[in-house]
């Protein structure tokens, strides 16, 4: 059985948005203007970009955070409705009948991944598992024009994102008390003290801008 595994190298990340682009079309949540009537964005893959340094020495960091696919998942667990389960690979999965859309699962993410959708019901990256299932690669891997992303087997030792993490090189982006995820990154010169980011004021400031796009949590329906 594999364990699927992404590994996002932010050396090679061109900061293009082309993820973001293909990831919305993919899950067919269409861009519109922010105004009264559509108070909110939806994204299953989102940026978290902040500077720091002091001129003439400034750095940009952004780091592309999706569904991490945590191997003891907050969602779940917290979930009310028992509506957010796994694929026998690992992807985490939303049962849309079962969802009541209180939210609660996107206000407990650390990573802010999940996301309430334009029909109430609540969704995340599932690493495209209906294109896994057909042998290809997640869209957002596909469609990167920079190579930064691939995608793979963590159990077969010869691949490249099995070695990549086995060698230390992908690191994963643990919050909230998570211990180990399935999305890993190869941090760049600009996001510095990678192992510390869950303490980094800048990082956490620049991510709490999520919850601008999560509507109120609505209680148990």
């Amino acid at each position: 059985m594999s364990k699927h595994a992404m590994v996002i190298d932010l050396n090679r990340c061109v900061r293009c948005r082309t993820c973001y682009v293909v990831c919305k079309r993919q899950r067919n949540l269409f861009a519109h203007p922010r105004d009264e009537n559509h108070p909110y964005e939806y994204y299953a893959l989102r940026f978290v970009e902040w500077e720091w340094g002091r001129y003439p020495a400034v750095r940009r960091a952004f780091v592309p955070v999706q569904c991490m696919c945590c191997d003891e998942p907050l969602c779940l667990k917290f979930c009310p409705a028992d509506a957010i389960g796994r694929a026998s690979q690992g992807e985490i999965l939303v049962n849309r009948e079962r969802c009541n859309g209180c939210g609660i699962c996107a206000k407990v993410c650390p990573f802010g991944a999940l996301y309430i959708g334009p029909d109430g019901k609540a969704d995340a990256c599932d690493l495209c598992l209906d294109r896994l299932e057909g042998g290809l690669a997640p869209k957002c891997v596909e469609e990167c024009p920079a190579g930064a992303r691939f995608f793979g087997d963590l159990d077969n030792p010869e691949g490249k994102v099995a070695k990549a993490v086995a060698s230390g090189e992908a690191k994963p982006l643990l919050l909230g008390g998570v211990k180990s995820t399935r999305v890993y990154y190869i941090p760049s010169p600009n996001e510095l003290n990678w192992s510390k980011l869950g303490v980094n004021q800048d990082f956490l400031k620049a991510a709490e801008g999520r919850k601008k796009d999560l509507p109120p949590i609505m209680g148990i329906r």
